[in-house]
């Protein structure tokens, strides 16, 4: 990376700092345990590499750490689906057959994916794979909520609205960059400033969703007859 990047690398470590002190500190991960995870794997993974850039930069290391938070990713959006619908029981049938769809055929993808498990081939086909998956559950999510009307907590909302957008940038790099090889990459270097400055964008939403004055918790309609059933105009 060039001085440039480099700089946009620091500031955006350090805005997610900002974001998980602000989840810390204002008992936001009560109510999303998974996200503070990702946080704090995202945090950690970036400092070690930042730290120790010799022994943790490398292909390997990003490659694990990426699986790991893969897994979260999944974890995730299971858990904000379980908090937004498990009071409404129709949203909640729907919802568990539409993210096992999406589930079942991420799954199915993943196995077709050509090639083995180098980096070149996590990078260029597995990855992009997982990510799009990932971007169906939440987007899945997102189309329920709308469907059923239903009323969500600010800070998932927030999240939320910022995250998909960015995963679609995230899941664009990666296609591009595997599709050039670890060899080509400063052909890229239109993509990878797109991504560093869509991260850096993310943390700054992020943070301010974070250190956002604690509002009241979305509570659903308990006289209201239906509830959990598509609501006609």
């Amino acid at each position: 990376m060039n001085t440039l990047q480099t700089w946009i690398g620091y500031t955006g470590a350090a805005a997610l700092a900002v974001v998980l002190g602000g989840v810390l500190l204002r008992r936001r991960y009560r109510v999303w345990y998974f996200f503070a995870l990702f946080l704090a794997i995202m945090l950690g993974s970036t400092l070690m590499m930042m730290a120790w850039w010799s022994r943790f930069h490398t292909a390997g290391f990003w490659q694990a750490k990426e699986t790991a938070l893969d897994l979260v990713r999944f974890a995730m959006a299971l858990e904000l689906a379980y908090r937004t619908f498990r009071a409404f029981p129709g949203a909640l049938a729907t919802a568990r057959w539409v993210l096992l769809f999406v589930l079942v055929v991420t799954f199915a993808v993943v196995l077709v994916s050509p090639g083995g498990s180098d980096y070149q081939s996590f990078l260029g086909e597995l990855h992009p794979r997982v990510l799009n998956g990932t971007i169906w559950l939440f987007t899945a999510i997102a189309a329920i909520i709308l469907w059923y009307r239903i009323l969500v907590d600010p800070f998932h909302k927030s999240i939320l609205l910022g995250y998909v957008p960015f995963l679609l940038v995230f899941s664009l790099s990666m296609n591009v960059l595997g599709s050039l090889g670890a060899a080509k990459w400063e052909r890229g270097w239109a993509v990878t400033y797109l991504y560093q400055i869509s991260y850096l964008a993310l943390m700054l939403h992020w943070a301010r969703a974070a250190w956002r004055r604690v509002e009241e918790p979305a509570r659903p309609p308990a006289l209201r007859t239906g509830m959990g059933q598509p609501i006609s105009a």
